[in-house]
C-alpha cells in the first residue's frame, strides 16, 4: 500500500521556500508555477451514460495532486504533474464493481497553449484558459498503463501570483493490457507563480 505523507511534506516545504524567494522577485513574464490541489477520476467504462452517477462512478479518496509548470513566451507552458487517488471497494471501475481498494497514481507531462491570450488582454483579464495535450502513465497497484492526454483548463486570478485552477483531461490508453482503460481526470487547486 502506498504511503502519502512524504509527498505532502515535500510539497509544503518547497512551497515555503519558493514563497520566501518570491518576495524578492520582480515581475517575470515566463515564471515557474507550482500547484497543489485535488483530483477526481471518472473511469466507470460507461462513457456518457454514467457521468451523472457521482456516488458510484467517481473516485475521490486520498486525492492529492501536485504540479510544476514553466511558462514560455506568455502563450505556452509545459507542466509535469503527479496525482494520487484510490478506487474504493464498491465503486465502478471499467464496468466492474470493485471488491477491494485499488491505489491509483498518475504521472503526466503536458504542453499547454493559453488560447485566451488571443482574445482578451492578458494583463487585465481575471482568467486565462488553455488547451493541453501530452503523455502520461497511470499506475494501479501492481500494473500500469500509458496514456495520451487531451484536455482544457482555466485559471482564475486571486492575486498576481496566486490563482485558482480547474482542468479536465481525457486520458486515452495506448497499451494493450486488461488494466489499460480510457478515463477522465478532473483537477482542482491553487497555483502559485514564482
Amino acid at each position: 500500500m502506498m504511503k502519502y505523507n512524504y509527498p505532502y511534506f515535500l510539497f509544503f516545504s518547497l512551497l515555503v521556500v519558493f514563497s520566501v524567494n518570491s518576495q524578492r522577485k520582480q515581475h517575470n513574464p515566463n515564471p515557474w508555477i507550482v500547484g497543489l490541489g485535488v483530483n477526481v477520476v471518472y473511469d466507470s467504462g460507461e462513457l456518457l451514460k454514467g457521468m451523472f452517477n457521482l456516488k458510484e462512478n467517481y473516485t475521490f479518496s486520498n486525492p492529492l495532486r501536485m504540479s510544476l509548470e514553466k511558462r514560455f513566451e506568455d502563450d505556452f507552458g509545459f507542466e509535469v504533474s503527479t496525482s494520487f487517488n484510490k478506487f474504493s471497494a464498491g465503486k465502478t471501475f471499467d464496468n466492474n464493481v470493485l471488491t477491494e481498494d485499488i491505489n491509483f497514481f498518475a504521472l503526466d507531462g503536458l504542453l499547454k497553449y493559453y488560447i485566451t491570450n488571443n482574445h482578451v488582454d492578458k494583463h487585465r483579464s481575471i482568467f486565462e484558459g488553455y488547451l493541453a495535450m501530452g503523455f502520461g502513465s497511470s499506475f494501479y497497484d501492481r500494473s500500469s498503463a500509458t496514456n495520451v492526454n487531451l484536455g482544457a483548463g482555466i485559471n482564475f486570478y486571486i492575486s498576481e501570483s496566486l490563482r485558482l485552477n480547474g482542468q479536465v483531461l481525457g486520458k486515452l490508453s495506448v497499451d494493450d493490457n486488461p488494466t489499460s482503460t480510457n478515463y477522465l481526470h478532473y483537477n482542482f487547486g491553487l497555483i502559485y507563480r514564482i
